[in-house]
């Protein structure tokens, strides 16, 4: 059973609420990085200097998983968009409401999950 429009739409709506909150941290984190990179000039000795650039790469590296998880955001969009949202990508079988409900950017079903992770040596998850 496909999904129904409201269940789209539902979907939809939380993956627009957390693009824009994604949206605004990215914006924060690399401007923190931005913040903390400029003392590099001023700074005392190397222990401000190495936490200084400790600090930017922390920023950077939370940026980075939110852009990561902003992409895939994305991609799911464009999936309902396609028509393919909600179809594994590995078996083609449908992915139930409830996995993505809790998991919106889920591109496997369960089992093909955790095949995947298997495979690649990552311990088991939902995603």
């Amino acid at each position: 059973m496909a999904l129904s429009d409201q269940q789209i739409a539902g979907l939809l709506a939380g993956m627009r609420e957390r693009l824009a909150v994604l949206e605004e941290e990215i914006a924060r984190k690399l401007g923190d990085s931005a913040d903390d990179l400029t003392v590099l000039d001023r700074v005392g000795d190397t222990g401000d200097l190495s936490q200084a650039i400790s600090s930017s790469e922390i920023d950077l590296s939370e940026a980075l998983r939110d852009i990561e998880e902003w992409r895939a955001l994305r991609g799911a969009m464009r999936r309902i968009d396609e028509g393919g949202y909600g179809f594994c990508v590995d078996c083609g079988v449908e992915i139930p409401f409830a996995r993505l409900q809790a998991q919106p950017v889920a591109l496997r079903c369960v089992d093909c999950q955790s095949r995947a992770e298997r495979a690649s040596g990552q311990h088991s998850s939902t995603m």
